[in-house]
């Protein structure tokens, strides 16, 4: 090493013009290697890259985002994402629709901006993130070499009941103006197969402090039971960040896996515990149109109820019932709906359109009028099969129903739903058994005249149709809700 040092030294003292030419020359080879390897990359990325993005045969984007945009980095291209791209990810594209097609999916964040606070300074930078193990399964052009899935990625990709349930489930702070029309709602409803007892739970709160416990239940051969609870709602009883919630002497929070709703009042006591089907859930949606907001999310929309349920004139023990579980939040004023749902061991169902002043709203979750439907995939478990627009509610066979304040409303004996687009078809048919009326009265709304009817329809659905060129048929309970007008003499000339 000694001789081969003195040699180079000597050969560079004696010719240095010639040995800084050749090293000049040498810097510039390497130089070039360098962008030549850099270009070589860059295009591999883009073979990879197949379209824009990821490496994957297909891209998804926000409805309405040209390709082109991500690809030069516009403007308009910053901050976009896919709401709720877990529920996109697991349960519609690794659902029984399209799961024996996609091999694998994986979600990125790509070209974040981000502030990095190095010593005392604060730089701005560029970011993007993903999922290791469904990087590396999708082929993902970015996907980090020897990366690993953290805790919170395992979580995202199969999340445990209970944290599911904490993102779908909590409550929601109104506006300081919309706190005087504000209500906010935890439902369920469930039907005993052994009795064909059915009930309604309703745990209110209003935005100004008022709440109440809302309970229905009919028995075959017995007169409506209605109880209600004034309560008020005090600080710390209503969670923004969980599904654990206070309204007066009831409770819902989750547990082993499902959730547990009880009440302890002088009226009523109640221990009742709901398990739900995994992937039978609806994630939340909200639509804001001439300042009504109108807020939905479906945690449960096939379950089993077992329990009890104790008050003056009803004791009831129930043992796997089918049974539903949403949650509302919003403004109601001039609001109306129609809405249903229906379970049965193939698949359950969900419809609904929103009516402001008797005109359905543009908007809302997915695209009302609208119709969700899911299928079992073994196991008690399910998939989401997709949303389909509908294309007509029907109610036929009125006659005299529930009585409401002295007066016969009524009531139709079927419902009907026709939605699809393509090939895709779906019809629904709900044959009334029983109806309730009331008087609704939502904060918000004017309780003294009462035109409108609240009608509360149970029955049993037949479910019909073809999705992707596959059969659908199937029965179970349902519910559906609408409403009628009742002229002043208190006879009324349907919905």
């Amino acid at each position: 090493m000694r001789v081969a040092s003195l040699l180079a030294w000597r050969s560079l003292s004696d010719r240095p013009w010639r040995s800084a030419l050749l090293l000049l020359g040498y810097g510039i080879g390497v130089g070039v290697m360098i962008a030549l390897l850099s270009v070589g990359e860059a295009l591999l990325l883009q073979a990879r890259d197949r379209d824009l993005a990821a490496g994957g045969d297909l891209v998804l984007l926000p409805e309405g985002v040209d390709p082109a945009v991500l690809k030069v980095n516009a403007v308009t291209g910053m901050f976009l994402t896919i709401p709720h791209a877990g529920f996109v990810v697991r349960e519609l594209l690794g659902g029984p629709r399209f799961g024996h097609e996609v091999a694998a999916a994986s979600p990125e964040v790509q070209n974040r901006v981000v502030y990095v606070r190095v010593r005392r300074a604060i730089v701005p930078a560029t970011a993007s993130a993903g999922i290791p193990s469904l990087d590396h399964a999708a082929g993902a052009a970015q996907a980090v070499p020897g990366a690993r899935d953290s805790a919170a990625d395992r979580a995202w990709i199969a999340p445990p009941a209970a944290t599911l349930f904490d993102q779908l489930d909590r409550f929601h702070r109104p506006a300081p103006g919309q706190r005087a029309g504000w209500a906010e709602w935890d439902y369920f409803n469930f039907v005993d197969p052994a009795t064909q007892a059915y009930g309604y739970l309703t745990l209110l709160a209003g935005g100004e402090g008022r709440g109440a416990v809302l309970l229905r239940i009919r028995r075959p051969g017995h007169p409506v039971d209605d109880v209600v609870v004034p309560a008020a709602i005090r600080p710390g009883d209503l969670s923004a960040s969980s599904a654990a919630q206070r309204v007066g002497p009831a409770r819902v929070r989750t547990e082993a896996g499902g959730y547990r709703v009880t009440i302890d009042a002088p009226r009523v006591h109640a221990d009742l515990r709901l398990a739900p089907d995994a992937g039978f859930y609806l994630p939340p949606g909200e639509t804001a149109e001439e300042a009504v907001v109108s807020g939905y999310v479906v945690p449960v929309v096939r379950g089993w109820m077992s329990g009890e349920i104790r008050t003056a004139r009803t004791s009831l023990r129930l043992r796997r019932a089918p049974a539903y579980h949403d949650h509302n939040w919003g403004t109601w004023r001039g609001v109306t709906w129609d809405w249903g749902e229906a379970a049965g061991d193939a698949g359950a169902i969900l419809y609904g359109a929103l009516h402001l002043d008797g005109r359905a709203t543009r908007g809302g979750v997915g695209r009302v009028p609208a119709i969700f439907a899911w299928a079992s995939t073994g196991q008690g478990r399910g998939g989401f099969l997709g949303v389909f627009r509908v294309k007509v509610i029907g109610y036929s066979g009125w006659h005299p129903g529930p009585e409401v304040a002295g007066h016969r409303v009524p009531s139709p004996d079927a419902v009907t739903i026709s939605a699809g687009d393509g090939r895709d078809r779906l019809s629904v048919r709900i044959r009334v058994r029983d109806a309730l009326g009331s008087r609704l009265a939502l904060p918000g709304q004017r309780a003294g005249r009462w035109r409108r009817v609240f009608l509360q329809l149970r029955g049993r659905a037949e479910v019909r149709g073809t999705v992707d060129g596959h059969a659908i048929a199937w029965t179970g309970p349902a519910a559906a809700e609408t409403f009628v007008t009742v002229p002043q003499d208190g006879h009324g000339a349907g919905p």
